[in-house]
């Protein structure tokens, strides 16, 4: 029996992804650097911060770095404050997990100021039971923290938890949590998410049921 469902948030409840990479292309541009395309396509998860390193190296301090990063985290809520749209029928979703008495949480890499921005732009902030961003845990995804702090909050056994998650790292963080989880096609095909272990992909919420998750 399902007792509580875990939602990342960029790409799962979001489609933010575009918005994202238009951020880092505005920033790496005013910061003059060339081919980050290809740098980025090293990157193995975490946040902003990681992110940054993988670029950078160490060329800059950590200092310097998070100033960069939280740089970075502007441009994106300028550029998508106003444009903000739930993946279709998730708050209709969500509705229904509240009406079963299903706890609601959220576990994303991203920063709390973004994710305040967009759960309070969809008008979905009271749903949550638990709120965990990627600058309050030491390790993001794909380690398992945030996804094991929100377990623990909600004070159930894992196989009575539920994840959605779009991004590999996302996946594979639930995989490390051992939690059964549920893909979300925004970034990765239906292949590449089932091959990475999720027990089912959906592209959005509208005819998605929790019926169809035999747990």
């Amino acid at each position: 029996m399902i007792k509580g469902i875990i939602f990342d948030m960029d790409g799962t409840i979001v489609d933010s992804l575009p918005y994202h990479y238009e951020a880092w292309k505005i920033f790496f541009n005013e910061n003059k650097v060339e081919n980050f395309s290809e740098k980025l396509n090293e990157y193995k998860g975490g946040g902003t911060l990681d992110l940054m390193r993988t670029v950078y190296g160490n060329q800059y301090s950590k200092k310097e770095l998070k100033k960069m990063s939280e740089d970075k985290e502007k441009i994106f809520r300028k550029i998508y404050k106003g444009e903000i749209k739930q993946i279709l029928g998730f708050k209709n979703f969500l509705d229904e997990l509240k009406s079963k008495d299903i706890m609601v949480g959220l576990a994303s890499n991203a920063i709390r100021k973004n994710v305040s921005m967009i759960i309070n732009e969809l008008e979905i902030y009271d749903y949550f039971d638990s709120i965990i961003c990627g600058d309050e845990v030491i390790n993001g995804k794909p380690n398992p923290e945030m996804f094991n702090e929100t377990i623990d909050r909600f004070n159930i056994n894992k196989d009575e938890c539920l994840i959605f998650e779009d991004s590999l790292e996302g996946v594979l963080a639930a995989k490390n949590s051992g939690v059964k989880v549920i893909g979300i096609t925004s970034s990765s095909s239906n292949k590449v998410l089932k091959d990475a272990g999720c027990v089912m992909s959906i592209s959005d919420y509208l005819d998605f049921k929790l019926s169809d998750i035999r747990m």
